[in-house]
C-alpha cells in the first residue's frame, strides 16, 4: 500500500479474480491469520437487509 508516497510493509494488492471462489478469499485469510498469530478473526455478522 503507498498512500503517502511510502510503501507500506505487510501489505499486499489481491486481483480480484484471486477471490472469486469463496475457498480461495479463507485461503487468503487463513494465511493472513497464521502470519500473525496476535490476530484474531472477527464474528460472522448477518446483514440487516
Amino acid at each position: 500500500m503507498n498512500f503517502t508516497g511510502r510503501e507500506m510493509k505487510g501489505y499486499i494488492y489481491i486481483n480480484p479474480d484471486g477471490t472469486d471462489l469463496e475457498t480461495d478469499l479463507e485461503n487468503w485469510v487463513k494465511l493472513c491469520l497464521d502470519f500473525n498469530p496476535f490476530a484474531k478473526a472477527s464474528k460472522n455478522k448477518k446483514s440487516k437487509i
